[in-house]
């Protein structure tokens, strides 16, 4: 029974395989079809309540289908010109529900699991490493006031979140970088550093020891600075993750460790100690 089970297996895995871009493209066209019905709504009521027109709420939606444009035109060009990998696909891994931008991850229900709205303030210049199309930052300096840079290696989601941050009204705290973050040097020093699942990546493009990378954010910070640093899944339960954290209790005291993700990611907080 065992043996039939893993043959019928091995041929699910491999179909699931092969859909998951055809999922995720349907997925995409219902999303875009949510937004045109919902920018259709605004309109017909405002044909009826002319006298009740709020100029910022009306902006806010009515200019959605000329940002889900620019996004489309950036996903078009990625498909055409890109050879590096691309997540999810080559759509956003974040989503960002406030300018319904479709993607795998929800930012905001991220931002409120990190709880950044406690750890982020105004005066915190806040720096997020491998940040995709760049919404935590973007997001972060929405809901905190605080200024924020993102750092990624791909240009297309880089030139998306330069988008969102435009419509936002952000572009003046928010400043995107495509850039590996080996080549990355900050004109200053930050209080906050985000490293999500960023201390290696999928495309091989940065594999360094943990060490390395945490050594190398740690010259970035201020002392007593913040880093919210999350694990990937396979480092969970991982001793040799565990050895190259506690090297580095000479660099950053623990603040806080908890479970994420249901339990296959690691999150941890560190503050910078000077050296």
């Amino acid at each position: 029974m065992s043996i039939y089970i893993r043959y019928i297996r091995r041929p699910l895995s491999i179909l699931k395989r092969l859909l998951q871009p055809v999922v995720v493209a349907f997925a995409s066209w219902l999303h875009g079809l949510g937004i045109f019905l919902l920018v259709s709504a605004r309109r017909l009521v405002r044909l009826i309540e002319r006298h009740t027109i709020d100029t910022t709420s009306d902006r806010f939606v009515m200019e959605l289908p000329q940002l889900h444009r620019k996004i489309r035109q950036e996903l078009q060009a990625q498909r055409r010109e890109y050879d590096s990998y691309a997540y999810f696909h080559g759509y956003p891994y974040q989503a960002l529900a406030i300018l319904d931008v479709f993607g795998e991850r929800g930012t905001e229900e991220r931002f409120d699991a990190y709880e950044l709205a406690d750890l982020v303030h105004r005066e915190d210049h806040l720096l997020d490493i491998g940040c995709n199309c760049g919404f935590m930052a973007l997001y972060t300096a929405f809901r905190t006031g605080c200024s924020a840079d993102g750092i990624d290696i791909n240009p297309y989601m880089i030139r998306i979140g330069q988008h969102c941050a435009e419509f936002l009204r952000l572009q003046d705290k928010v400043k995107l970088v495509a850039q590996p973050f080996q080549d990355y040097k900050p004109g200053q020093t930050y209080t906050v550093v985000l490293s999500f699942a960023t201390h290696w990546t999928d495309d091989c493009n940065y594999r360094v020891r943990l060490q390395d990378h945490l050594l190398r954010i740690h010259g970035m910070m201020t002392d007593g600075g913040l880093l919210v640093f999350e694990s990937h899944s396979a480092d969970v339960g991982n001793a040799e993750f565990y050895a190259a954290l506690e090297e580095m209790r000479a660099y950053f005291s623990w603040e806080g460790h908890r479970l994420m993700a249901r339990g296959t990611r690691e999150l941890y907080l560190m503050r910078r100690i000077a050296t």
